[in-house]
């Protein structure tokens, strides 16, 4: 039975943005070519790391989102281990309650910060009412 999996890719830092765009759709194929099923990637950017590592300082961070066999994981880290233009790869298994926990408070936050908004635009709709009839 497939389980659901995160994948943080970290990318040479001195690629091109073509060829990232190529270099993803290529690790997206690969993941296919075992039986993942890639729901989702998110390009985190360019970011500089903590301590040089291997006479690199920076990278380009992507996630991918996927479902695949467990005992297929193991094959992926080894196809990138020999992947020049993948510098790091870690792989996660995506806890569904945790991202349904982030979900409703994302939810939640949006809903708080609209009402915010809200009444902020009714004090100023007030504000402007009251400067129009000081005016008169």
């Amino acid at each position: 039975m497939p389980r659901k999996y995160e994948a943080l890719f970290i990318f040479a830092g001195n690629i091109k943005d073509e060829a990232l765009e190529k270099v993803i759709e290529q690790s997206a194929t690969e993941i296919q070519k075992l039986g993942g099923v890639i729901e989702s990637t998110e390009t985190l950017g360019r970011r500089t790391f903590a301590r040089t590592m291997q006479k690199r300082d920076h990278g380009v961070y992507v996630k991918f989102y996927f479902s695949i066999e467990p005992e297929k994981v193991k094959k992926i880290h080894t196809r990138f281990k020999h992947n020049d233009d993948c510098f790091r790869l870690q792989i996660t298994i995506r806890n569904e309650r945790v991202e349904a926990a982030k979900k409703a408070d994302n939810l939640r936050r949006s809903l708080f910060k609209a009402s915010l908004d809200a009444a902020a635009e009714v004090a100023n709709i007030e504000t402007d009412q009251e400067n129009t009839v000081d005016d008169d």
